[in-house]
C-alpha cells in the first residue's frame, strides 16, 4: 500500500514566496490525494460480496460479519463484478 511521507522538504524558506507556497501546499495536498486513493474499502455486512456491487472498486474488501469470510473485489465491470475469498 502506499505511504505517506512524514516530512516534507520545501527546500530555502528565506526567500519563500506566497506563489511557491501555495505550489507547495498543492502537491502535498496531491500526493497525499494518491495516496489516500489506492487504500483499498472496506464494507463489513451480513452477506458476501453481491455481484451487483457495481459501485465498487477493484480491491475493495467485503468482511462477511456472519461469517468472518473475506472477499476483494477482483473484476468489475458496468454491470457485474467478481469476488475472489482471501
Amino acid at each position: 500500500m502506499a505511504k505517506v511521507p512524514e516530512y516534507y522538504n520545501i527546500g530555502s524558506r528565506e526567500d519563500l514566496t506566497v506563489e511557491r507556497l501555495l505550489e507547495v501546499l498543492e502537491d502535498m495536498y496531491k500526493q497525499l490525494a494518491i495516496a489516500v486513493n489506492k487504500k483499498p474499502d472496506l464494507y463489513i455486512r451480513g452477506t458476501d460480496g453481491q455481484v451487483t456491487d457495481t459501485f465498487l472498486n477493484n480491491g475493495d474488501l467485503n468482511l462477511n460479519s456472519t461469517t468472518q469470510k473475506v472477499e476483494m473485489l477482483v473484476d468489475r465491470t458496468a454491470i457485474a463484478v467478481t469476488w475472489k475469498t482471501l
